[in-house]
């Protein structure tokens, strides 16, 4: 809710919102609920600047409290794919939940957020995309490709025109995303984001960290999970984000039998975090999507081929998981 956004988030300056949360005055709410005399024992600020913050709190929240709230009202269930992926999710990837592709390189993890990211910004109701690019994959040509290939040259000009709503990010550490997180909601607001990606989760905790599970890493994937986990909740926005896959050895009696076999990475504290997993990979020279973990879907599993509109399922070849 616009109450519960933190004082940071909406402008203003770190000195004044330090001597407020001193007083544990951090959210909006926390402001709102004290009077001036209360705000002045507590803070020793004057009167001219607590009415300078207060102006500031509400040219914020009036018209961005009324604009989130009819959002809300306007935001389904789902975002969508707006193809046969539909379908096989049973309505597409669910708002408020946080969804994660997951997949070794080459399988079309970036393809499936290009699609999602386009066809909710051309589609949605509330139509905003928050795409944060940790690996530099994003290409707006390829994104426009898609798109024309799927709606036709005659949609040219308004398949450029949602490209804008479609808010590119590229951060440079795991730290740097948990930092902007602390005042997305501005944006998300602001913007009427429906759906927020991290592409990759996976490539930029191994950049930052390697394969060492230190206790910096620890605190901010935790802190990384809450955030995304709270936003998803008090917006009811869609979180994807893709991850990469890990070797597993399973050892037995004699080393000739160990074998390895490909798992997602960050390890099973995040798995916890995530409400649904899209697991891409090749078997049988086929490339197959499994939907791995969902609340909604049972395991189900289906062959998969990139084409230039994107990625494109095979209904036909859909299946209940052997796993």
């Amino acid at each position: 809710m616009t109450n519960n956004l933190k004082l940071k988030a909406i402008g203003l300056s770190t000195v004044i919102t330090d001597k407020l949360a001193n007083h544990s005055i951090i959210t909006v709410q926390d402001y709102l609920t004290l009077n001036f005399i209360e705000l002045q024992r507590k803070t020793g600020l004057t009167y001219q600047k607590l009415s300078s913050i207060s102006e500031d709190v509400n040219k914020f929240i009036t018209p961005l409290g009324i604009s989130f709230q009819v959002s809300r009202l306007l935001q389904p269930s789902h975002v969508i794919f707006n193809d046969d992926l539909d379908v096989f999710l049973k309505g597409g990837i669910t708002c408020g939940h946080i969804t994660e592709f997951s997949g070794a390189p080459g399988l079309g993890k970036t393809q499936l957020c290009l699609q999602l990211a386009f066809s909710n910004a051309l589609h949605g109701k509330v139509n905003g995309v928050l795409y944060i690019d940790s690996e530099g994959a994003f290409s707006a040509s390829r994104l426009l490709d898609i798109a024309i290939h799927k709606y036709g040259i005659a949609m040219e000009q308004k398949i450029k025109s949602s490209l804008n709503r479609i808010h590119l990010w590229r951060p440079c550490s795991l730290k740097e995303i948990v930092d902007k997180l602390i005042s997305i909601e501005v944006l998300v607001v602001k913007e009427h984001i429906g759906l927020l990606i991290i592409d990759s989760m996976g490539s930029i905790v191994r950049r930052d960290f390697g394969a060492e599970k230190n206790i910096e890493r620890g605190a901010q994937m935790c802190s990384l999970s809450s955030s995304l986990k709270r936003i998803a909740h008090d917006f009811n926005l869609a979180v994807v984000v893709t991850n990469h896959v890990t070797a597993k050895v399973e050892s037995s009696s004699t080393r000739i039998d160990c074998k390895s076999t490909s798992i997602p990475a960050l390890g099973p504290s995040w798995s916890h975090w995530i409400n649904s997993r899209l697991h891409l990979f090749m078997a049988q020279n086929k490339r197959r999507l499994m939907v791995s973990k969902s609340p909604e879907i049972p395991e189900l599993i289906v062959d998969y081929c990139i084409s230039k509109g994107g990625l494109d399922i095979q209904r036909e070849t859909c299946s209940s998981s052997p796993y």
